[in-house]
């Protein structure tokens, strides 16, 4: 194996892939970058078992070769080394040598065969979305994704494809997240539930590929491809690959929670200013279970929150519109946050069937092609 690449050209791609390098210790393949030249091109792999990720770069290379290379010191070195043309050849089964202007470090690499194979996935169902639109699905579901060791179909979001629909849905038994769009063209019909650090790493491809304008003049790389069986999901991108492990259980019946009958109770608010003086009053909650507490009637609205244990009390009064009978309701300060933090949208409008039913949480306006609903569970 030996190669030439910029270092900070390697040092920028190997960045964008380490996230999905295991923090274990216990197995330490897993800490290692695959380094693959065949044929004047350099394929990399990260993974932490359940997720993997490839990506493929041209470099200047006379022989072929594998090398499992241990990415934090290998990082280290590029990140601390001054831009420049560097070589990188497998002197031993064991050992590689990176030559730079002034001199060169050897690296002691394990046995690439150790490494987990994530192979092709068989029999596939096919999904084309676009970017724009994958980045629209986790900022509107990814918050409520819980973490319960206990209940794995907490952490995920549940991708439901139906040809020109696509209903993706999170929750953490605590609050929910719904974005539905209608405008989708695909063959097939698609369920999975996706584990929240594919998503994390998703969202930052997806990100990178939107900002690089090679990309956004090219109407063919808009798109992502994904393929899914039963047990896996690959997507596709321009150099790079995502395959990940699937959460295998079914999605609770979700739409059973969402009141369906017409509800009275109405607040219109703006996002941004309702999140202030939550904010603000949350000083004054009890930090046991982060109360803060709404009266709403048709004279005066009010949030407000007290600590009896410091004796201390905070009130405001809202500025917004509300219809409807009086209402007193209690929610947890940092749920609501979350909830209302990843709003784009300036006015808000809040369904309250009563104080025991979860809160309907929409934008007043919203276009025909996409739908956003969050439900929040009252404290009681």
């Amino acid at each position: 194996m030996k190669f030439v690449i910029d270092s900070k050209y390697f040092l920028k791609n190997l960045k964008a892939i380490s996230s999905v390098l295991s923090t274990s210790k216990n197995i330490n393949i897993l800490t290692c970058f695959i380094l693959n030249i065949t044929n004047g091109l350099l394929k990399i792999k990260a993974s932490d078992f359940y997720l993997c990720i490839k990506i493929t770069l041209k470099v200047v290379s006379t022989s072929n070769g594998k090398a499992a290379v241990p990415a934090k010191l290998l990082l280290e070195i590029l990140t601390k080394l001054p831009e420049q043309p560097i070589k990188i050849q497998k002197i031993n089964y064991n050992q590689i040598r990176i030559y730079f202007v002034k001199g060169n470090y050897d690296i002691g690499v394990l046995d690439h065969k150790l490494f987990p194979k994530h192979n092709q996935i068989n029999n596939p169902k096919y999904c084309m979305l676009k970017k724009d639109t994958i980045l629209k699905i986790i900022n509107n579901t990814l918050f409520a994704v819980g973490n319960e060791e206990l209940r794995p179909v907490m952490n995920g979001v549940c991708f439901n494809i139906n040809k020109q629909t696509g209903s993706f849905v999170a929750t953490n038994a605590k609050i929910l997240a719904k974005y539905f769009i209608n405008n989708l063209k695909t063959k097939d019909k698609i369920k999975f539930i996706l584990p929240k650090k594919t998503l994390l790493i998703l969202k930052k491809i997806v990100i990178n590929n939107l900002q690089t304008k090679e990309n956004q003049n090219q109407e063919t790389n808009t798109y992502i491809k994904i393929q899914y069986n039963k047990y896996n999901t690959l997507f596709k991108f321009r150099n790079q690959v995502l395959i990940s492990s699937l959460i295998k259980c079914e999605m609770p019946k979700y739409d059973s929670i969402i009141p369906t009958a017409k509800i009275k109770n109405k607040l219109i608010i703006n996002v941004q200013y309702l999140l202030k003086s939550i904010k603000r009053i949350n000083l004054f909650s009890n930090p046991k279970d982060n109360r803060i507490n709404f009266s709403f009637s048709l004279k005066q609205n009010i949030i407000f929150a007290a600590n009896n244990e410091l004796t201390n009390k905070g009130l405001e009064e809202l500025i917004c519109e509300y219809s409807g009978e009086n209402l007193e309701i209690s929610f947890n300060s940092k749920d609501l946050i979350d909830v209302l933090s990843n709003f784009t949208c300036q006015d808000i409008e809040i369904k309250f069937k009563d104080k025991y039913t979860p809160a309907i949480i929409q934008p007043i306006f919203y276009l025909k092609k996409e739908q956003i609903l969050r439900l929040i569970i009252p404290l009681t």
